[in-house]
């Protein structure tokens, strides 16, 4: 991706990393947020092809004047591992040049995509980005992905990859090149105003299983809430090859705001289903529902647990969830004060979170909540509950770690634990001190980029003074 720069880097880091302020500097508009998606597709007998794609919003970016331009750039960073080790890494830059400000349409996106292909089996993957122009400003996002043979006896689908284009294309030095198209990605998954059509894409392979020479029926619809198809067209497909690409266009203008699925079936003559792909989607209708808000509210959730919760269970529900939650999203939260309408927060907090949506459960959530409660049972000291305890955080966001090496109250020192993480970011750790005696570890040091980091914790923490 850094050889399709336009910009010179170094100049551009002379500017951004400059101590002084620089007249004319644009600040980045709300909060810095970045939306990832991802979609398989068949690789060969033994890997998966996997593709990322990642979109943030151009005027989210900090720019710096130079020569009447303006420069932007954001820095991304990709982490993939499996239950032993980090299997890929890869950091680059993706800079950004305009003429002038008024360039910045609410709206515009710089968009990317990585592709890998990876071994069958279980993996995480983590995606992090932040201004480079103000480092200060960041997100990231981690999800599971698993990855498991496609069928070799019988027709299936890939994944489905949401568009906001496709048109066909020669340019094959294009990122967005694949298989004769442009294919612009939408990792946000949210359609509404400005773009009312969704464009589809997913790969069909195995079409030539079958020995009827009758051709097959693509079916692809909108699923509301209720299970309901509430937009869906037919086309037909030949088996003219085993592997066929599918593309095609959905209009969802009429639909209300909310929560959707996309489905895509291929079918028989008889209509008998052969293959399924489905993934979710978000429709924002500013002012669709009482609370503007809210662009993901979903009438699904009446029928959920949320429904029966009061404003105090779900004031406590979220403040489990700050760990996880967006600075945007604690501020909108803090913002509401109707039940109902944080009814719907939650729930759709969760549903954005929902790493298989073809499940009856939410397994992030299961598994968030899973190591909360051990945190309460495990971590609690004296009336403050685990979760809210250093250790409780740490446990929460990053799991059971691989080793734990327990120090005990001596002569020379304090009681430290240390808290070994072999598969993040290469291998990190976690220092915790009880600096009271009484059981209260509370984080003092960390290798993680992204937390409290002083190599000095032992003098200053845990050495007793003599």
């Amino acid at each position: 991706m850094t050889g399709r720069c336009l910009i010179c880097l170094i100049v551009f880091y002379s500017l951004c990393g400059s101590a002084a302020p620089v007249d004319g500097t644009v600040k980045g508009k709300g909060a810095f947020q970045l939306d990832v998606d991802a979609a398989r597709f068949y690789g060969d007998s033994t890997k998966t092809y996997v593709e990322i794609y990642y979109d943030i919003l151009e005027n989210i970016l900090t720019y710096k004047p130079d020569s009447g331009r303006f420069l932007g750039a954001v820095n991304m960073k990709l982490e993939l591992r499996n239950d032993t080790s980090v299997v890929s890494k890869k950091e680059w830059t993706v800079p950004h040049m305009i003429a002038d400000t008024s360039r910045l349409i609410a709206g515009q996106k710089l968009v990317g995509i990585e592709g890998l292909a990876l071994p069958r089996g279980s993996y995480v993957f983590s995606l992090s980005a932040y201004d480079v122009c103000d480092p200060s400003r960041r997100d990231s996002l981690s999800a599971p992905l698993q990855l498991q043979p496609f069928p070799g006896d019988r027709e299936t689908l890939s994944d489905v990859e949401f568009c906001t284009s496709i048109q066909a294309s020669t340019n094959k030095q294009s990122m967005y090149y694949k298989n004769t198209l442009e294919v612009i990605p939408n990792a946000s998954r949210l359609y509404g105003v400005g773009l009312p059509i969704i464009y589809y894409y997913a790969e069909a392979y195995n079409l030539m299983m079958s020995q009827s020479p009758a051709g097959l029926i693509v079916h692809a619809a909108a699923i509301d809430a209720n299970g309901r198809e509430v937009v869906a067209h037919d086309k037909p497909k030949s088996r003219a090859h085993n592997s066929s690409v599918e593309v095609g266009t959905l209009n969802i203008s009429a639909l209300r705001g909310g929560t959707y699925y996309f489905r895509i079936s291929l079918l028989d003559s008889a209509r008998k289903v052969l293959a399924v792909a489905a993934k979710k989607f978000f429709v924002y209708r500013p002012g669709s529902t009482s609370d503007s808000s809210m662009p993901f509210a979903s009438a699904d959730v009446s029928t959920s647990i949320y429904a029966m919760m009061t404003d105090s269970a779900l004031d406590r529900e979220f403040s489990y969830a700050r760990y996880i939650a967006s600075d945007l999203e604690q501020k909108q939260y803090a913002l509401l004060t109707e039940r109902k309408a944080k009814q719907r927060f939650v729930f759709e907090f969760w549903r954005r979170r929902d790493p298989d949506p073809l499940t009856p459960g939410n397994e992030y959530q299961q598994e968030y909540f899973r190591r909360a409660e051990y945190a309460n049972k495990n971590l609690t000291y004296g009336l403050r509950e685990g979760w809210k305890t250093d250790r409780g955080r740490v446990y929460i966001v990053y799991g059971t770690s691989d080793e734990v090496e327990r120090f005990p109250s001596s002569s020379q020192s304090l009681p430290y634990e240390i808290w070994h993480y072999n598969n993040i970011q290469g291998g990190v750790v976690f220092v915790f001190v009880d600096r009271t005696g009484m059981g209260d570890y509370q984080l003092v040091h960390s290798t993680h980029r992204d937390e409290l980091h002083d190599e000095m914790w032992y003098d200053r923490y845990a050495q007793r003074m003599h």
